[in-house]
């Protein structure tokens, strides 16, 4: 999840970054990082829950009302309880996500690629991809301003692809630039109206298959909710690599 942190523009808004250090170690090794850029979440990394708890409480010491808390499950809920502790404002489940990772070959069906193509997204189609990317985050609290930024970042990058039919765009597919051998896929959209037509199936059967040719791990984050989408990634080999959860503090 923080990846992009390292490909951000210099436009984008500054990141406060912690780290929490073993007390224990001579070396003081890091066991774990968060980020936070105001009005978003506090991003964790893993970390054993301690480490996470000990790090809300610091930080719900400190001035900043944070808006709320993501990261993996055992070490988000230590954090939010930490926080709410230190705070005395409420930390509420809001959302929990799934992380499913490919790191063996890409699963084959035999099923017949769809009528068009997929071609790299293009700069003047930045505003309906942001769109698209929106939709596909619903429920995430994501602002528009985010998801342009990041789509317009995506697109400059060759990091977007769509399946063109009839001339037309009806999917896209994004991913992260490789950092640490892991590419990360966000956002995957297909238009309604041809939904089960298998083109978002299509785009992401081929850039896994990149992927995997180039020796790299696909990770995608989805929705708990979202069953069909998991249904999806799951069907090319992608599998459960742990829970994500996200608390707002109200």
């Amino acid at each position: 999840m923080m990846a992009g942190a390292k490909f951000r523009p210099p436009t984008a808004p500054p990141i406060a970054w912690s780290r929490v250090e073993d007390p224990a170690s001579d070396t003081a090794p890091v066991v774990g990082v968060a980020a936070f850029t105001a009005p978003h979440l506090v991003v964790l990394s893993g970390m054993p829950a301690a480490a996470a708890a000990a790090l809300g409480a610091e930080l719900g010491a400190g001035p900043d009302l944070l808006p709320g808390v993501i990261g993996p499950d055992a070490a988000a809920t230590a954090f939010a309880a930490a926080w709410s502790e230190a705070t005395g404002r409420p930390a509420r489940a809001d959302r929990r996500e799934q992380m499913l990772c490919l790191d063996g070959a890409v699963t084959a069906d035999g099923r017949p690629a769809p009528e068009g193509q997929s071609r790299a997204a293009r700069e003047e189609e930045a505003e309906l991809f942001t769109d698209w990317c929106l939709e596909a985050a619903h429920g995430s609290g994501l602002s528009r301003e985010t998801a342009a930024r990041s789509v317009r970042g995506q697109i400059a990058g060759g990091l977007i692809r769509a399946w063109e039919l009839d001339g037309e765009p009806v999917a896209i597919l994004g991913r992260t630039a490789t950092v640490a051998g892991v590419v990360r896929y966000s956002p995957l959209f297909s238009r309604p109206d041809v939904r089960r037509g298998g083109y978002a199936r299509a785009l992401l059967a081929e850039s896994a298959a990149e992927v995997r040719a180039e020796g790299l791990i696909g990770l995608a984050l989805t929705s708990e909710a979202n069953a069909s989408v998991q249904k999806l990634f799951r069907s090319l080999g992608f599998q459960p690599a742990g829970g994500f959860s996200e608390f707002r503090f109200d």
